[in-house]
């Protein structure tokens, strides 16, 4: 019979879950553990949820609870969904619980502490049915009955010990492939925080330079004759010209200036935006156009385009990855280090669609306005579309930094990839070269 009570039980999780003593001392071995111990935050992140789930008050697990009982944040001021001091720490317990629970101790444990994602809330479980305590031993008469005594053999203990053999063997794997993935993650996110570092650091908001493409309208003759040939609508809508190549000449088609804004800008402007404002930092964004060099000079900058942004283009002239045109006038990334040939180049259709596209992001820590620069552009809407997602997204942009040459934080660094397009919108993008000084 168990000795802990009904109520000990629903604390616990129920009747076949571990008692209140064993989860006690279970979660005494985790806090001494040299996984643990180097971490005084985890030690008492851990404790916090075990002591409240216990003492049956899960209720008030929750992230501003957690964040001024244990991380000590003011309690009379008010509480930002932006701050993530909570959330990072819960990774960082389960990442600990995970490694704890390959070394030789935590794998001998029949009591297991868990953590799951999105919960503040423990879960505590055996480790398996065969690691559940003896019951305690219960007289019983004897009976005599003319049965054969059998003793077990080798194939039989062998049978026996098998399935709690085998059981540990799948916890070991799925405990050390949580490791690894949370590991994995934690690395790429700290390259993502070293990349954004001195922008997250600074106290100015940052600049987002966006490029414009230069746009051209029909002229008012132009306009006007195409309108009397096509049937009234009964709200005005944009229509294709309705002219033939013979009726247009040079002059109608008129230049615009500083006024568009291509969809692949937009979308980086709004990646990064969001990500900065997740964060609790602050940007102006503003046409590279209208940006004078002395603004450069004050704030770190994100410029989004090539050949639209003026700034990307005067500012590259001495990389070794620029902008540039081949010689049949086709956009590409050039490769100008002596003796290369490299060329990355797309071959689009007339009306702009392509099968693929290339997009270069850069950061130059030592560029001409003294301020960290940050660029991502494609050589079309596409690339510069994929550049602005994985600059705002951890574990893309941390995947691509962690293949570069220790030390890349502290030095320029570009980077060239390589997207597919299908429908109009760009697949995942895969590096394809990159260059660190």
């Amino acid at each position: 019979m168990r000795t802990a009570t009904h109520a000990e039980d629903q604390r616990s999780g129920g009747i076949d879950s571990p008692r209140l003593d064993e989860i006690a001392t279970q979660l005494r071995r985790i806090l001494s553990s040299p996984v643990f111990h180097g971490s005084k935050r985890c030690q008492q992140f851990l404790e916090y949820v075990c002591e409240k789930s216990l003492a049956g008050d899960t209720g008030s697990l929750k992230e501003r609870s957690i964040a001024i009982d244990v991380f000590g944040r003011d309690a009379a001021a008010e509480w930002h969904g932006e701050d993530t001091i909570v959330r990072v720490g819960a990774r960082e317990v389960r990442k600990r619980l995970a490694q704890y629970y390959v070394t030789p101790d935590g794998a001998s444990s029949f009591v297991l502490i868990e953590l799951p994602p999105g919960s503040y809330a423990p879960e505590f479980r055996y480790a398996a049915a065969s690691f559940a305590p003896p019951e305690p031993a219960v007289t019983v008469p004897p009976v005599v009955a003319s049965v054969p005594v059998v003793h077990p053999g080798r194939e039989a203990r062998r049978r026996r010990y098998l399935i709690p053999a085998l059981c540990m063997v799948v916890l070991l794997a799925i405990t050390a492939a949580a490791a690894v993935r949370w590991a994995t993650g934690d690395v790429r996110t700290a390259a993502f925080q070293r990349f954004w570092a001195p922008v997250f650091r600074s106290s100015e908001p940052i600049l987002i330079g966006v490029g414009h493409p230069l746009v051209y309208l029909p002229s008012h003759r132009a306009a006007m004759l195409s309108a009397q040939r096509q049937p009234e609508t009964p709200f005005p809508v944009q229509r294709p010209l309705a002219l033939s190549p013979k009726e247009i000449d040079g002059s109608d088609m008129v230049p615009v200036f500083d006024q568009f804004v291509g969809f692949g800008d937009m979308v980086a402007a709004s990646e990064v935006g969001q990500m900065l404002a997740h964060r609790s930092r602050t940007y102006r964004l503003m046409l590279a156009s209208s940006i004078p060099f002395a603004e450069l000079r004050t704030t770190p900058a994100y410029l989004i385009g090539s050949l639209s942004n003026h700034w990307t283009m005067e500012l590259g002239q001495t990389w070794r990855f620029r902008f540039g045109w081949t010689a049949d006038h086709q956009p590409a990334f050039l490769d100008s280090s002596p003796g290369s040939k490299r060329e990355w180049v797309i071959r689009s259709h007339d009306d702009g669609s392509t099968s693929d596209d290339y997009s270069l992001i850069c950061r130059i820590r030592n560029s001409p306005t003294g301020n960290l620069i940050v660029v991502s552009a494609g050589l079309k809407q596409f690339g510069t579309e994929a550049a602005g997602r994985v600059l705002a997204d951890p574990a893309a942009l941390g995947a691509i930094l962690t293949k570069l040459p220790a030390g890349w934080e502290d030095k320029n660094l570009q980077v060239v990839l390589h997207m597919k397009v299908i429908g109009n919108t760009p697949a995942q993008p895969e590096m394809v070269a990159w260059h660190v000084w």
